[in-house]
């Protein structure tokens, strides 16, 4: 991740309006989740545990480099609880920006 990194700003921006909810265990029965996120570096466990609830519930997953550096406190996985701020991750995810994918 470099400083100014989008991503990055959205992640921070969701942070701080509380519109982010962390885990997977936390994740299985959220409401409003509108676009799912894990880290590259999660176990294959967990990236085909989010792969298999992001298809159970219909949303997007976003796969990022360490997203972990981003949101700190070694946070693997969580989800982006805000339509406006989930599209404008996932548009930017799908725009070919280096260290995401969906």
């Amino acid at each position: 991740m470099t400083v100014g990194d989008r991503f990055a700003t959205m992640i921070g921006f969701a942070k701080r309006a509380g519109k982010i909810v962390y885990g997977f265990d936390c994740l299985k029965t959220a409401k409003r989740v509108a676009v799912l996120a894990v880290s590259d570096t999660a176990s294959d466990n967990l990236k085909n545990g989010m792969a298999r609830l992001a298809e159970a519930r219909e949303l997007p997953l976003i796969y990022a480099d360490a997203l972990e550096t981003i949101v700190g406190n070694n946070v693997k996985a969580l989800g982006i609880t805000d339509k406006n701020m989930a599209q404008a991750m996932l548009e930017y995810a799908q725009s070919g920006a280096p260290h995401y994918r969906t």
